[in-house]
């Protein structure tokens, strides 16, 4: 009966330190939300003002892609219509060694770069007044052609806004 005490009680405890730890990592992400939010102000203020070219079907393949290239060093934002497999893809061109980007896309998009690092995901937007956009930080490591990989609900319409990241932190 002791025994059947202690597994218990320690599984109450161990309840009570999940949820603790949760809070904590809950409280920790907001706070750095707003950290990012106000460090990247500017870069931010530009994704939230540029305005999008619409009604775009996003390349089905990489060769297709390739054919559309995009200068990332002039800003841009895409409305993007996903195909009946919920995938698609970019080709960007990088034009300098260690080029950062700010990502603004939809909530419901995964993004993925060949070669590039992801070096933050899943900023919570703070900054525009639409905050339904989520906030991913890329660095590129030299110059040349990126495949930018799409993923979200088949058919589905995203956004996507490409912008250089000016603050150097």
């Amino acid at each position: 009966m002791m025994k059947l005490k202690k597994v218990v009680l320690t599984s109450v405890l161990l309840l009570v330190n999940t949820a603790v730890f949760a809070a904590v990592d809950d409280a920790k992400k907001a706070v750095d939300n707003q950290q990012r939010n106000a460090y990247f102000q500017q870069d931010y203020a530009n994704a939230c003002t540029q305005l999008l070219q619409s009604d775009l079907q996003l390349p089905a393949t990489k060769e297709i892609a390739a054919q559309h290239e995009i200068n990332v060093n002039i800003d841009s934002g895409y409305r993007l219509k996903m195909n009946e497999n919920g995938q698609g893809y970019l080709q960007l061109a990088i034009t300098e060694w260690n080029e950062k980007l700010v990502l603004f896309s939809s909530k419901n998009m995964k993004v993925a770069i060949e070669g590039a690092d992801i070096t933050a995901a899943g900023i919570t937007n703070l900054t525009c007044e639409d905050k339904s956009k989520q906030i991913t930080h890329v660095n590129t490591h030299e110059w040349g052609s990126y495949i930018m990989t799409l993923t979200a609900a088949p058919n589905s319409w995203v956004e996507l806004t490409i912008v250089k990241e000016v603050t150097k932190g």
